[in-house]
């Protein structure tokens, strides 16, 4: 906010940041008013005089408004500079926020679209608020004038509209008993207008007064038929006939919806949206149907009963609620539309299936009737239940979602952000709780993963036990270790259930009970759908002493509040139902196994032993029965607490062995498209004799290295579970290979810190495997991250660590590759001459050795950390001299990374020693290398140095463009600390 102020609604008001600017001659008030109230046109001085003088300005009228006008900048101060001077006449500058009637008209029109949407609390939040924008009669110290006068009679009308909007508003929340003696001031001070008057009537008989409406509808007629000669309009009518037909055969118009959730939170875009479909058809078109999905206890029923709950005054004719029974007990379809038509009030109906669906049609028709179908099975359920057209309208619950129907508006429900998570969880503890323990009620919320009916179970021990802390709950769920259990066993106060599989019938409304509630889902007690679990074969069989203990397992959690809902849609799970000779139940638990947060169709193949067809048909499935979930174009994920659920199925029901080999199947897929992934990264690199343990992918998975780099990207997440995943199995081959593979491809990508976990356990597999060689590849790889990181003494002693290993599997280059290493990182802890030295004696010691392309590679990085050594200790002429051996060697070899970095070098050299037009061919050509390889961390600071020697050379355009490439690279890869001495660099290009 600026902190300016003008005000026309009351006594015209102007204030600065230092108070009020009081105007105090009447004149110059009149010209202010003028001015704001035709801002931001200019008003022609002629017509600027008619408002001062009121239509008779005096001879000389210009010359003494331009001194009125004079004497109202000085009484403005600061602000006087606002009143402008035009050819065309005057004009206010007004910035946004700062006129009264603006932020009116916007606080109005926001107001008027939560109505339009349903949210009737924020409706009446903001009339309230633009109402309070009035501090008296507008304009109430300003001469009167013609359009100060005309100014007067139009706000006045908006003030009165807007109350009129807002009573309207607070009566559709049922706020009778505050609204009626503000209608009655409302009608007494307005009596020949009739709709404060018809809201009245309204009120009073909602409130359960007919025979005062009555009364007072006959009073307000008496006023308008002897003082206004007239009777009363539609609207009063329409008001007055609303309260008689009370009295008429027709039944009244059922509210069946369950009461509203006081913590529901969030969703608010999705509601607006809903709401605007429902109650947008016009009658005759078909009927809006809304189908609300997401998996059990995520808050499809509480969704749909706030969203019917703020349309009931859209659906005058009534709202019906009907249970379907969900999954386990689907009720029949006859069942329902008998169900529906008694709830319209139709005692007598057909007994043919079909002649009863015409009659419910018939009885809905030209009715604004809501219907609310709770926890569908599937389309076929709820196809007799659908109104032929509008203005009846559908809201459907299911866990499934349902594309047999036509027309529908799909909504499906996620997690709630973890910030909405914690604003609900604070509503049901108090604010006073929530602030005292923002952290732990943040960890309490991430723990319950954003799921609603976890959320309600947690608030609710929390609110039932005072004295106890947020920290204290989050505590006990961290020591149980399993999210699921520990939460689940809060609903009920039992122990945590260290079991598997369970199931229950309860709904999703999120409420934590399993019976009583209205908003709960049928209780139907038919047989439950059974599921193909199978024992990890395959074969979807199951012994009897597995399918005893999962009946025990079932019947236990149809007693729990959490596990309950998220049973439901695996327990419904049927071999083949994807169309293809798939186990989804299988799939279902297998996929649990694997690490990432969203994994591929590529990977699910791999872990399923399937193809990818078959992949596509178990994974769709599971997203439609919302046990997966989108996460991305080709990508799926699990909700952790689902993920923990499949993961307590796949230890009950399927063997060790079975488990091991789909997560086998899953880190040798892994494995090999790394692998695949590197040899293109890095075509040059000797393999070397532990490669072998590496499976080949078949077929090639990339086409080449774009292909290979966006494969990386999206997998990368996956790759280091993998790495873990294979060490905690005893996969000591995979867990030894696969941070390896992994090293280039996160090096180029400035993510080499992610490394050094699967570093630290790939030694450990290669020392248990008895391989010498790898465990000092290892642990040479964890000193290159560990000098990334700026560990410089732990990078030095690592690779010292890793020499004894290279002796003893006779490796003479390996040793030296260490040494030099070493020396590199000694220059990287700021001691460039000790480096120079001991990379003296490095070069020196290789050259004595026989060729080998190792060698070779190894010449080439010692060259090139030795010309840096130089070049930093004060030696650039003697690093200059090496260049074209380096240059030369890094070519032969094949060594793009080093001979970009090393064209880099070279130029960067040049440009410090004055040599501008010799340094930058050297940093294009770096620049070309780095992109060829995709290398954005070396693309960023070739740009750094183009820029730099653009620079000199008094190239600013193509310096700023250069700089300004780079900060965008070192933005998008986190390096925050650099894109911000480029902003410095690019400012104070501008600057010259």
């Amino acid at each position: 906010m600026s902190g300016t102020r003008f005000g026309v609604l009351g006594p015209l008001l102007v204030e600065d940041p230092s108070g009020p600017r009081p105007v105090a001659a009447p004149r110059q008030r009149a010209i202010l008013a003028a001015l704001l109230l035709t801002a931001p046109r200019a008003v022609a001085a002629a017509d600027l005089a008619d408002q001062v003088w009121n239509l008779e300005p005096p001879a000389g009228a210009a010359g003494t408004l331009h001194s009125y006008l004079s004497r109202l900048r000085g009484a403005l101060g600061p602000l006087g500079d606002r009143v402008r001077t035009h050819s065309s006449g005057y004009t206010v500058e007004l910035h946004a926020g700062e006129l009264d009637i603006d932020v009116f008209r916007d606080l109005r029109d926001r107001a008027r679209t939560a109505t339009a949407h349903g949210d009737l609390e924020t409706a009446s939040a903001t009339y309230t608020s633009a109402l309070a924008l009035w501090r008296g009669a507008p304009l109430a110290d300003v001469p009167g004038g013609p359009w100060r006068d005309d100014a007067v009679r139009y706000w006045d009308e908006q003030e009165l509209l807007t109350r009129e909007e807002l009573f309207e508003v607070e009566l559709r929340l049922g706020r009778t008993t505050a609204v009626i003696p503000q209608l009655r001031v409302l009608v007494g001070e307005n009596p020949f207008r009739e709709r404060p008057a018809a809201l009245l009537l309204g009120a009073l008989a909602a409130d359960g007064r007919r025979a005062e409406a009555l009364a007072e509808y006959q009073r307000v007629r008496r006023v308008l038929v002897e003082e206004a000669g007239i009777e009363p309009g539609e609207q009063l009518k329409a008001a007055f006939l609303e309260i008689l037909r009370e009295d008429d055969d027709r039944p009244a118009a059922p509210r069946l919806l369950p009461a509203d959730l006081p913590d529901f939170t969030g969703r608010t875009d999705q509601l607006a949206a809903v709401a605007e479909v429902l109650t947008g058809a016009e009658p005759g078109d078909p009927a809006p149907v809304v189908v609300v999905t997401g998996p059990g206890g995520i808050g499809k029923t509480s969704f749909a009963v706030r969203l019917g709950q703020r349309l009931r005054a859209e659906f005058p004719d009534g709202q019906v609620f009907v249970r379907l029974g969900g999954l386990r007990a689907p009720r029949r379809p006859a069942e329902l539309v008998s169900e529906v038509l008694r709830a319209l009030g139709v005692t007598e109906f057909p007994g043919d299936a079909d002649k009863r669906t015409a009659l419910l049609r018939n009885t809905l028709a030209d009715r604004r009737v809501l219907l609310v179908l709770d926890d569908a099975t599937d389309s076929a359920q709820i196809r007799r239940l659908l109104p032929a057209s509008a203005p009846a309208a559908v809201i459907v619950t299911s866990r499934r979602r349902l594309p047999g129907l036509a027309g529908q508006l799909p909504v499906e429900l996620g997690r709630l952000p973890t910030d909405q998570a914690v604003a609900m969880l604070g509503r049901i503890i108090g604010d006073d709780r929530a602030e005292a323990e923002p952290a732990a009620l943040r960890r309490l919320a991430e723990a319950c993963g954003g799921l609603p009916i976890a959320l309600r179970i947690c608030g609710a021990r929390l609110a039932q036990r005072r004295g106890r802390s947020v920290a204290s709950l989050v505590a006990r769920l961290e020591a149980v270790g399993q999210r699921l259990a520990g939460i689940d066993a809060l609903g009920d106060g039992a122990q945590p259930a260290r079991s598997g599989p369970s199931s229950s019938t309860s709904s999703d409304s999120g409420t934590g009970t399993s019976s009583g509630s209205g908003a709960e889902a049928g209780s139907g007690s038919g047989p439950s759908a059974s599921t193909s679990s199978g024992s990890g074969t395959g074969t979807g069989t199951e012994q009897p002493v597995a399918e005893a203990k999962r009946a025990t397992a079932v019947a236990a959690a149809e007693r729990t509040a959490l596990r309950g809902p998220l049973e439901e849609s695996y327990l419904a799970l049927n071999y083949g139902a994807a169309g293809r000779d798939v186990d989804l139940a299988r799939a279902f638990r297998l996929l649990s196994l694997i690490g990432g947060e969203r994994f591929s169709l590529p990977a699910a193949a791999a872990v399923l032993g399937v193809d990818e067809f078959d992949a596509d048909s178990a994974v769709e499935h599971l997203v439609q029965v919302s046990l997966l979930e989108p996460a991305a174009p080709e990508r799926f994920a699990f909700h952790p607490l689902i993920q923990e659920l499949a993961r307590g199925h796949a230890v009950a029901s399927d063997s060790g062995a079975a488990r091991d080999e789909a997560v086998g199947r899953w880190t040798s897929w892994c494995l090999a498209g790394a692998a695949a992934a590197d040899r293109l990264f890095d075509p040059n690199r000797p393999r070397l004799a532990w490669e072998a343990w590496i499976p080949d992918a078949d077929p090639a998975p990339f086409a080449g290295l774009p292909e290979a780099g966006d494969w990386f990207d999206r997998e990368s997440a996956g790759l280091l579970e993998a790495a873990a995943a294979a060490a905690a199995q005893g996969d000591h081959a995979t867990a030894a290979a696969l941070p390896l593979v992994l090293l280039h491809g996160f090096r180029i990508r400035g993510r080499v810190e992610e490394l050094e976990e699967p570093l630290r356990a790939g030694v450990e597999a290669a020392i248990k495997l008895g391989e010498p060689e790898v465990a000092g590849v290892q642990l040479n790889s964890l000193a290159i991250v560990y000098g990334a990181l700026g560990r410089f003494d732990e990078a030095i002693a690592t690779f010292g660590e890793a020499v004894p290993h290279y002796e003893s599997a006779g490796l003479v280059e390996r040793v030296a590759q260490a040494r030099i290493n070493a020396a590199i990182t000694v220059a990287q802890s700021g001691r460039p001459g000790e480096a120079a030295e001991r990379l003296r004696d490095s070069l020196a010691e290789l050259d004595a050795l026989p060729a080998t392309p190792l060698l070779s590679s190894l010449q080439v990085s010692v060259m090139l950390a030795l010309t840096e050594a130089l070049r930093d200790s004060g030696h650039p002429e003697e690093a200059l001299e090496l260049y074209p051996r380096l240059l030369a060697a890094a070519e032969t070899v094949g060594d793009t990374p080093r001979l970009a970095i090393a064209w880099g070098n070279l130029g960067k050299l040049h440009a410090k020693n004055g040599r501008g037009e010799e340094a930058i061919p050297c940093i294009d050509k770096a620049l070309e290398l780095h992109r060829s390889i995709g290398n954005r961390d070396g693309e960023g600071y070739a740009l750094w140095a183009l820029g730099e020697a653009c620079a000199s050379l008094g190239q600013g355009d193509r310096a700023r463009g250069a700089w300004s490439e780079a900060r965008e690279i070192f933005l998008a890869l986190g390096r925050q600390g650099y894109a911000a001495d480029l902003a410095e660099l690019i400012a104070g290009a501008d600057a010259v």
